[in-house]
């Protein structure tokens, strides 16, 4: 091996080097935003849900078992149908059906992850457009990264390769608060 060699090996073993496309990314957070309707009207029936919370300096490892596990049995439990056809209402919010949308999914796999052990903090809410249409989904914050978890997709994908243009997200110290995405980050929250 030669010289530069070495010491690119040496280089990478004090510095602990990701290569950039195995490198953790998170969703970089701006200001307060609105709050979605549904949420609202959720937090409404759900107070518990949606106060201040503890947020933890340690984040958890990624479980990507767990995360696929519990990602892939709320989307076969849940039937996709419009939350009018569904609950008779344009838009409904709930975390116990057989049947709903984008955000009834997540607020499921919320639901699930929590009695997993996953603090409230770590499991956003988290809304964007995927290409065709306004989506929500639930973003699991690890020290490995955000990842998500989606109704679209039985596979648990990182915030980076989601394929989801990602506009807000709910507060991690606030379950009642949304703010604007603004960007990924390899900096850890």
């Amino acid at each position: 091996m030669s010289i530069p060699a070495i010491l690119l090996v040496a280089i990478v073993g004090l510095f602990g080097f990701t290569p950039p496309s195995m490198a953790s990314v998170w969703l970089k957070t701006g200001k307060e935003t609105s709050r979605p309707y549904g949420h609202v009207d959720y937090c409404a029936r759900n107070v518990s849900d949606c106060r201040s919370r503890t947020v933890s300096s340690k984040l958890p490892a990624a479980s990507l078992s767990l995360l696929k596990r519990v990602n892939l049995s709320v989307n076969k439990a849940i039937k996709p149908q419009a939350d009018q056809q569904a609950f008779g209402r344009k838009e409904y919010w709930t975390a116990r059906t057989r049947k709903g949308d984008c955000e009834d999914y997540a607020l499921a796999k919320r639901a699930k992850l929590l009695r997993q052990g996953y603090k409230s903090s770590q499991l956003l809410l988290t809304m964007g457009h995927n290409g065709v249409e306004p989506h929500t989904v639930l973003v699991v914050r690890t020290r490995d990264g955000d990842f998500v978890l989606d109704n679209l997709s039985d596979d648990v994908k990182t915030v980076k390769t989601a394929g989801i243009r990602f506009k807000k997200i709910q507060s991690p110290d606030h379950a009642g608060r949304w703010l604007r995405v603004t960007g990924k980050t390899s900096r850890q929250p």
